[in-house]
């Protein structure tokens, strides 16, 4: 089931990011987007803000062919580091401990509800359209209980994921 969006017709997904982190202690409110591509070749990015003692701080991060790029405040580049995950369509297929929890009827149509973990070990609740089988809300639990929440918004609209400019680039 949670292989469904990969399996349709589905080419490419926005969405909006909502949640809250907690790093060093510190649980700060996330908001942002990012986008999906599932085919030709599966790879994404988003980007979301917080605000840390009065101060906004944007996080950035693409994932595409192997390498995942990520630009975070203090930094002016971005750092590539190679991978074999990241924010792209198969971070959602459930690496392990799939369950299939029953039926939603939420606003975007009826949907399969399902549990897993993703290959870090991160637990989430996916929610995938009968309809069609594209995904309508994942939901992923953080280490410290905290969740992130990605609720999808717009299909097939012709996303696309590029790359950081070489000039921009640091390795990681």
């Amino acid at each position: 089931m949670l292989a469904k969006p990969q399996q349709s017709n589905l080419k490419d997904a926005h969405f909006k990011v909502t949640g809250k982190i907690t790093d060093n202690g510190v649980t700060v409110e996330l908001v942002g987007d990012g986008a999906l591509v599932y085919k030709p070749k599966p790879q994404g990015r988003f980007k979301f803000q917080t605000t840390v003692g009065g101060e906004t701080i944007t996080i950035e991060e693409i994932s595409r062919d192997g390498t995942n790029y990520g630009l975070t405040p203090g930094n002016p580049k971005w750092v590539a580091t190679k991978s074999t995950s990241g924010i792209d369509p198969t971070a959602f297929s459930g690496a392990s401990d799939q369950k299939y929890v029953g039926e939603e009827n939420l606003p975007q149509g009826k949907a399969w509800h399902a549990t897993a973990k993703d290959s870090d070990g991160n637990a989430f609740d996916a929610y995938i359209r009968e309809s069609d089988g594209y995904p309508i809300k994942y939901v992923e639990t953080q280490s410290g209980g905290q969740n992130i929440t990605l609720t999808f918004d717009r299909y097939n609209a012709g996303e696309t994921i590029t790359a950081p400019s070489p000039d921009q680039i640091q390795q990681g």
